[in-house]
């Protein structure tokens, strides 16, 4: 047990995993699809996603020891379960292309214009390669540690208070069904990573009602944390502006002045980049971990820097193009459509199936 993980750390690794890059566009794209009643979508993620943890808490019911790759294998069969693994080592690779391809382009644009994409990708990925290889115990502390940087964001935030008019939020309820569910869209992307709820279980300390406790409280806190950020944008920017602004809270960051600090977006950014750095190598270990998994290897380390070469060679090719970027978010978007609501859905209902009938002995203690 002492190699555990506690399900405080394991509250903060999930918070960790969810908030990253997406948190910084997430104010314009919910302007952009539903006007300035886009903060409601938030609020309705939190519901959509708790329905979802309580799926992911009867699969980790089932198998409370078992490793989510593991489980895979033993409920689709050694085939389509390995074939299933495989695509969401994929899709995690995906995941680490897609934030860092982003991330690095708003480094170069914002931080370091002259300095060209590889250079910026590599300096990243070296980093993430040092946590990645480590053991999942000492990267869950590592996102521990990593908690003041998140507040910080929030108490540059409450400075920028002064700033605000409530009358851009002014009326409530003018958004139509159709562009909730477009806001909703663009809220649970922005939010994803609750789904490595499914891969840490096995490794945490705690009975499974702790373990949906740790999964309510990180997606009441990430709720919270988007809500806040996002209606200070909102009253702080007009929706006119809002629309038209693809990074508002860096715009937002760059207003605020400190005397002799001037460029508060670069200090948040210097700081956030660790943030980027726990949510890749979060991925990364996964990617790795996917593959020890089905080799029946302890050791992940090698797989690390297979995933790490892949990942920069990909995100290199991305970052010098905004539109590639795009055109490979829309198939990140689908896998995680895939990967994080319709494959686990199927995974619980053949659970359930097989449980019923007789075919599978419980796994739950």
């Amino acid at each position: 047990m002492k190699n555990k993980i506690s399900p405080p750390q394991a509250a903060f690794f999930i918070i960790q995993s969810q908030i990253g890059v997406g948190i910084l566009a997430l104010p314009h794209l919910l302007m952009k699809d539903m006007g300035h009643d886009g903060w409601m979508a938030i609020i309705l993620a939190c519901f959509f996603i708790q329905i979802i943890n309580t799926i992911f808490l009867y699969i980790i019911h089932k198998y409370p020891e078992t490793s989510f790759f593991q489980a895979l294998i033993e409920v689709f069969g050694k085939w389509i379960g390995r074939l299933l693994v495989t695509l969401y080592m994929v899709y995690f690779a995906s995941v680490c292309i897609v934030v860092l391809s982003i991330f690095t382009r708003i480094l170069g644009i914002w931080v370091l214009p002259l300095t060209p994409n590889w250079v910026i990708n590599l300096l990243l990925m070296i980093c993430i390669i040092y946590i990645a290889k480590e053991k999942i115990t000492a990267i869950v502390r590592f996102n521990f540690i990593l908690t003041p940087f998140i507040l910080f964001l929030s108490l540059l935030m409450f400075y920028a208070l002064k700033g605000t008019n409530i009358d851009y939020l002014m009326p409530f309820f003018q958004t139509d069904i159709s562009q909730f569910r477009l806001g909703l869209k663009d809220v649970v992307l922005s939010m994803n990573g609750f789904e490595m709820i499914l891969v840490i279980s096995p490794l945490m300390k705690g009975t499974i009602k702790q373990r949906y406790k740790v999964m309510t409280i990180s997606n009441i806190c990430t709720t919270l944390y988007y809500l806040f950020i996002t209606l200070i944008c909102f009253m702080f920017f007009s929706p006119a502006e809002l629309d038209i602004i693809p990074n508002p809270v860096l715009y937002l960051l760059k207003t605020i002045t400190f005397g002799v600090i001037e460029r508060t977006d670069l200090i948040f950014l210097s700081f956030w980049v660790f943030v980027i750095l726990a949510t890749l190598s979060n991925y990364l270990y996964f990617c790795a971990n996917g593959v020890s998994s089905i080799l029946k290897k302890k050791n992940h380390k090698k797989y690390v820097y297979y995933f790490a070469i892949l990942i920069y060679a990909a995100s290199c090719f991305l970052s010098t193009d905004n539109f590639r970027i795009q055109r490979f978010n829309d198939f990140t978007t689908v896998a995680q459509y895939s990967f994080i609501y319709t494959l686990p859905i199927i995974m619980a209902v053949i659970i359930l199936i097989k449980h019923r009938i007789g075919k599978v002995k419980s796994h739950a203690s």
